[in-house]
């Protein structure tokens, strides 16, 4: 899978998950293919949760535990220990959980 892929696929999963929650999120002048419209849908489930967004680095290892803290809001349980925490796909399987969550 292309990255330019792997960005659509991630974004279609975190505007369902937004549009499932009720939040308006316009990405209309955000790059599909950035890990800062990532970031600032994840942030805004988080807000949706009325979580505290935590400080971390904006690269794919710094999603992880915002979308670990989105699994444990739902109540549900994840192991990533032994997954790659710099890997989309590891992203990809987390967010496949919070679909789960959500019944999709």
């Amino acid at each position: 899978m292309t990255n330019r892929n792997v960005y659509r696929e991630i974004n279609d999963k975190l505007d369902f998950l937004l549009e499932d929650h009720g939040v308006d999120f316009d990405d209309s002048n955000l790059k599909v293919e950035s890990l800062d419209t990532l970031h600032n849908k994840v942030d805004s489930l988080l807000e949706a949760h009325n979580c505290v967004i935590p400080d971390v680095e904006n690269n794919v290892a710094g999603l992880q535990p915002k979308l670990n803290m989105l699994i444990q809001g739902h109540g549900a349980e994840f192991d990533d220990t032994d997954l790659d925490q710099n890997s989309f796909g590891t992203v990809r399987k987390k967010l496949d959980v919070l679909h789960h969550e959500h019944g999709k």
